[in-house]
């Protein structure tokens, strides 16, 4: 159709299936093809977080038990947003050069890497393909149990505590968070994801909702690795706490 074969009458979501245009082409959003990739993956991946928000809008309305159950697929489904996000768009960033006119990409000021962290027992692994990691790095457990800790720098208040962990299909490795002496959260990577790698399929999130932080609190993650699986840490994030 005529429609289609103009970059004049082209609709913008169209264009890169029926044209070849430079990253710095404008379409008629007024938008480069650069930064409506860019926009585009975060605004996707705020939709998905919004479907949490309006489902626990439904708590007492629906039984617990399903409650718990949609709610649980819902947090994985959002994770997965952040990931795909992220992975589509460093990969652009790295492949055009151009940066993000509203400086996201690649800047996550409350990410905490996982191999910057003060290790003990875990070891830094290259993640292949590089995306598929937060900074192309993981780590993962070369003994019994393993610790990543770091010193919280910011100011006092009530945060959120996002944990990016890998979930591999043959093992159930265990996790805690502390935050100085106080156990916070502790869990089993048991969801059965269908790979036994390290990549974005196994990659997966725990959020710790409502923690009181102060300067100097050390929040440490400790993994216990089973079978093959390593109880493998991309990063930790620390977000302003959902109200």
């Amino acid at each position: 159709m005529k429609l289609y074969e103009s970059l004049e009458s082209c609709p913008d979501d169209l264009m890169l299936f029926m044209h070849h245009v430079p990253y710095t082409y404008k379409l008629h959003s007024g938008k480069t093809v650069i930064q409506y990739i860019y926009d585009a993956h975060y605004e996707g991946a705020e939709s998905v977080v919004k479907y949490v928000r309006d489902w626990k809008a439904l708590k007492g309305r629906v039984d617990e038990r399903r409650y718990q159950e949609v709610l649980a697929r819902l947090e994985y489904q959002a994770g997965q947003a952040v990931v795909w996000r992220d992975a589509v768009n460093n990969w652009f960033f790295k492949e055009s050069g151009i940066a993000d006119v509203k400086g996201r990409v690649g800047r996550h000021p409350g990410r905490i890497e996982a191999e910057s962290m003060t290790l003990n027992g875990y070891v830094s692994k290259p993640v292949i393909p590089w995306e598929s990691a937060s900074g192309g790095t993981a780590v993962e457990c070369a003994a019994t149990k393993c610790t990543g800790s770091i010193e919280y720098k910011g100011d006092d208040g009530w945060r959120d505590l996002i944990v990016q962990y890998f979930d591999q299909q043959d093992g159930v490795s265990l996790f805690q968070v502390w935050v100085g002496h106080q156990l916070v959260d502790q869990w089993s990577a048991a969801d059965r994801l269908p790979t036994r790698k390290i990549d974005s399929s196994s990659s997966s999130r725990r959020t710790i909702h409502g923690i009181a932080l102060r300067k100097g609190d050390e929040i440490r993650v400790e993994g216990v690795p089973d079978g093959r699986e390593t109880a493998a840490l991309d990063y930790i994030e620390i977000v302003a706490a959902e109200n």
